[in-house]
Formats: structure tokens, C-alpha cells, sequence
């Protein structure tokens, strides 16, 4: 399996609503930060205690399209993507299309991710033809 396809691999595992909760956990560097849209930080493990708290209900997700997949380095990806989501939180439903940017690093010759940064949840695919 070539690196980009081990990438996308595991944005096709963040995308399981099963494995979502947990996938910072297992996947990503020890310094690794998700900005939401309010600017606000989480952690791998402010983000499972997130979505473990019962607070949101994951029904959906989706890599709705890959926007740009750049290698930096050898070891450095940046990933751009949009993410179809449609879930509960606090029993209020969502039905979101956000675009997100990740970085990923090599680590011990293993991807993990090491950053990302989600937008709104009303992202408009036709500005990215």
C-alpha cells in the first residue's frame, strides 16, 4: 500500500461512525490538536470524552471528496477534504458538509495525524471545481 493510499485509509476510518470516537486516540501524534469552527482546541482526548459523553449521537460520515492531498515533505502530508457528517448533539440534528484540513506526519514510519481544522458545516463544493 503506497503512503497516500494509507492516508486516505485512515480518513476512510475517521469517517466511521463506530471508530470516530476513538480514532485521535489510536492515530494521531502525542501533540495533536482539532480546531473546531469556534477556534476552540480539543485534544485526541478531549475529543473522545466529546464523543463518548452521550452529548453526540454519530449516525453518518462520510470523505465526501478529497480537495487537495499534497506531500510537503517525505514525511509531512496536507489534506484537504470535505467531510459529510450527520449527526445529534444534545438530541439537536445536524446534517453537516464541512471542509477540513489535516496535516499528517510520519512517525516511527507510521502515519499519524497531527493536525486538523474543521470549518462550518455548510461548506459549498461547487468553489472547489
Amino acid at each position: 500500500m503506497s503512503d497516500k493510499e494509507k492516508i486516505i485509509s485512515l480518513l476512510n476510518e475517521l469517517a466511521t461512525p463506530e471508530k470516530m470516537g476513538s480514532f485521535f486516540i489510536k492515530n494521531a501524534t502525542s501533540d495533536f490538536l482539532l480546531i473546531r469552527p469556534s477556534g476552540n482546541p480539543l485534544d485526541a482526548a478531549g475529543f473522545e470524552q466529546m464523543m463518548t459523553s452521550g452529548d453526540v449521537i454519530q449516525e453518518k460520515a462520510e470523505i465526501t471528496k478529497i480537495h487537495r492531498f499534497e506531500f510537503l515533505s517525505e514525511n509531512i502530508v496536507m489534506c484537504i477534504f470535505t467531510l459529510g457528517s450527520k449527526f445529534s448533539y444534545k438530541g439537536k440534528p445536524n446534517d453537516d458538509l464541512p471542509t477540513v484540513t489535516s496535516i499528517f506526519k510520519k512517525v516511527d514510519n507510521i502515519w499519524k495525524i497531527h493536525w486538523m481544522q474543521r470549518s462550518t458545516g455548510d461548506s459549498d463544493l461547487s468553489l472547489w471545481d
